[in-house]
């Protein structure tokens, strides 16, 4: 499950870095804009410039005509000339102006545009990292919850071997001082190996048969199942108990692999 979720970590940061990509290729695309619009900006003013210049030459050349100015590059001679080139030269200025706002001012809407951009891309990412953060969140919890349902199973599985390890050492403890209890001493009803086995085949056929009584067989769970037995040790003992001696019903007990805290 940890692969999955490394997974999931990998798709959000693989789609962070799309949105990413996808920005920096429009921002490159409006960056290239400006370009063409200080060229364009540049070609105005210069073609402002030499417009004005001519314009300022055919001007002074009308008045230099009727005596009111020298030359191009001379002083005015008369308040009309210098009017003239105060107004040529403040047309000029105002052009030249006008050109560098409009410059600045399509500059700036995409420099707008660009930071817009950015904005929109950082929204993209944030649902992106929340809806991946999500999936995330749900595959831990259910790697935390297989975890747990493995612990728990693992250690079902422990407590039944344990289980079954007591009762096999229960039953080679119980055949090997079975000769001594085979022969008797303890009561008449245990008195003889035949005799000791008949009691050993007889109340393990009961056992087995409490056992499906109580539903054993058709136990889910290992909680069904200590019930069940637990259920099937009780009725067995019961039986013991009023048919044994207590040295016989203890060592049947262990024979049959009872759990001893139920004897």
């Amino acid at each position: 499950m940890s692969s999955y979720i490394d997974q999931l970590k990998q798709s959000m940061e693989e789609e962070k870095k799309m949105y990413e990509m996808a920005q920096a290729q429009q921002t490159a695309i409006l960056n290239q804009q400006k370009d063409p619009i200080k060229e364009a900006a540049n070609k105005l003013r210069g073609d402002t410039y030499t417009n004005s210049r001519l314009s300022a030459i055919g001007n002074n050349e009308a008045l230099a005509q009727k005596g009111l100015a020298g030359g191009v590059y001379q002083e005015p001679r008369s308040g009309y000339s210098e009017t003239s080139r105060i107004r040529q030269d403040t047309a000029l200025r105002n052009s030249l102006n006008a050109a560098d706002l409009d410059e600045a001012k399509k500059i700036a809407e995409i420099e707008a545009k660009i930071k817009d951009l950015g904005y929109d891309t950082s929204k993209q990412i944030a649902a992106s990292n929340s809806k991946w953060n999500e999936k995330i969140a749900a595959a831990v919890r259910e790697d935390e919850l297989r975890r747990l349902q493995q612990e728990r199973e693992d250690q079902l599985r422990r407590e039944q071997w344990e289980r079954e390890d007591r009762i096999r050492k229960e039953q080679q403890a119980f055949q090997r001082s079975r000769g001594s209890y085979s022969r008797g001493g303890s009561s008449s009803a245990t008195s003889g190996t035949v005799r000791a086995e008949d009691l050993e085949k007889k109340y393990r056929s009961l056992l087995e048969e409490e056992s499906k009584k109580a539903g054993v067989q058709d136990a889910r769970t290992m909680s069904d199942v200590y019930a069940s037995q637990n259920q099937a040790y009780g009725v067995v003992l019961n039986e013991m108990k009023e048919n044994l001696s207590v040295d016989d019903y203890q060592a049947m007990a262990k024979l049959l692999g009872i759990p001893r805290n139920l004897w």
